[in-house]
């Protein structure tokens, strides 16, 4: 029998909704065309070879609302290596099934019904890609994310 107690110990997660870092973000140079994908198998290929940045939202997608989710994790690909978006993506399969990471694989499995896929294919030589994805983790502090915090904000995301 489904036990409402303690399942919400599961799901339970703490947020960080830090509005003064809100207002303190400042759009990129260039615009940034996020794109959307539940985050499963098939969708794998419609992921492109680019470099770029991602995050995981768990969204509901019920009872008609208007689109909302819950940041969980951001991360970028390309800086410093060959990681691709859709290598990451792959990644991320295969950590569903082999876990390394074990928070990673707890957001992973914990909300897979519900978890989308958003990046933004990012021209390294149009914007460092590592300083976005370090401004938008300062900006969001999702939960999952455990690194590449500014010297500032990297205490308060372990709050």
């Amino acid at each position: 029998m489904y036990d409402v107690i303690s399942s919400a110990r599961i799901y339970k997660q703490d947020f960080l909704l830090l509005t003064p870092q809100w207002d303190s973000y400042t759009d990129p140079p260039i615009p940034l065309n996020w794109k959307c994908v539940k985050f499963e198998q098939n969708n794998a290929n419609q992921i492109p070879t680019k470099k770029g940045v991602y995050a995981f939202f768990v969204e509901p997608r019920i009872a008609g609302f208007p689109s909302h989710g819950y940041l969980m994790y951001i991360g970028q690909t390309g800086h410093n290596s060959e990681r691709n978006l859709r290598k990451r993506f792959r990644d991320y399969l295969s950590e569903k099934r082999r876990p390394e990471r074990p928070l990673i694989h707890f957001m992973l499995t914990t909300w897979e019904n519900y978890l989308y896929f958003y990046y933004v294919e990012v021209d390294p030589s149009e914007l460092n890609i590592k300083e976005l994805e370090q401004k938008l983790l300062d900006t969001f502090i999702p939960p999952f994310s455990q690194a590449g915090y500014s010297a500032e904000i990297g205490p308060t995301a372990k709050l």
